[in-house]
């Protein structure tokens, strides 16, 4: 069976979080790279295609793996890459050592991508449940982004500040700010923003106190 996708019918752009300890290493020169990049696969229904696709999504598994995970939806990155699921109860780790890259899938040329909700479905996969979250919205690509299609990197400050941002345009535009003036809104802008970092914190904490991450980007 074939599940590798042909480029158009990926998105027109494609999301990933670089974090400390990741399996999937990235330097300027070599764009993105999966910790094996010399496995394939002759049979993407056989056991150990399966087997390598749940490792990928099992943050205890070090084994060395060919994927690279990637989001679809830039708010979904967003969110996990505030979260911060890696530093687990060592909050004495910096919170800034992560970035987000946006990749353009018309720059990739002769990349191979799976989508994880197909592989799951079609070859009944079971992926840790803190991972389910992400089968929606997860692509996969074998062993390497190159990087001349990476076309942007945001460091964490300024995706906080893109989103509040947009949040700021939502809310004008539906009107939720209507009838304040320009110091009343900061003011209420501030106060939203607070309490969204609030409510990332307190998610994070519950999680923390479970000792289970997320999933294992």
């Amino acid at each position: 069976m074939e599940y590798c996708l042909s480029n158009k019918y990926l998105p027109s752009r494609l999301y990933r979080i670089d974090y400390p300890g990741s399996r999937t290493s990235y330097t300027r020169s070599e764009g993105f790279m999966a910790a094996d990049r010399r496995k394939t696969y002759e049979d993407q229904a056989d056991a150990i295609f399966k087997r390598d696709i749940v490792k990928q999504f099992t943050w205890s598994c070090r084994d060395p793996v060919p994927f690279i995970s990637l989001f679809s939806d830039r708010e979904h990155a967003e969110n996990w890459g505030l979260k911060q699921p890696w530093r687990g109860t060592a909050t004495y780790l910096s919170r800034s050592d992560w970035a987000l890259y946006v990749i353009d899938t018309d720059r990739l040329d002769d990349a191979c991508f799976f989508r994880l909700k197909d592989l799951v479905e079609c070859l009944g996969l079971e992926i840790p449940d803190r991972a389910n979250q992400h089968i929606g919205g997860t692509y996969l690509c074998l062993h390497n982004v190159p990087p001349g299609a990476i076309v942007e990197r945001i460091d964490p400050e300024q995706v906080k500040c893109d989103r509040n941002n947009r949040k700021m345009v939502e809310a004008e535009k539906w009107g939720y700010l209507d009838g304040y003036d320009s110091s009343e809104c900061e003011a209420l802008q501030e106060n939203w923003n607070t309490i969204i970092e609030k409510n990332l914190e307190d998610n994070w904490c519950i999680i923390s106190q479970k000792s289970v991450p997320l999933d294992s980007f």
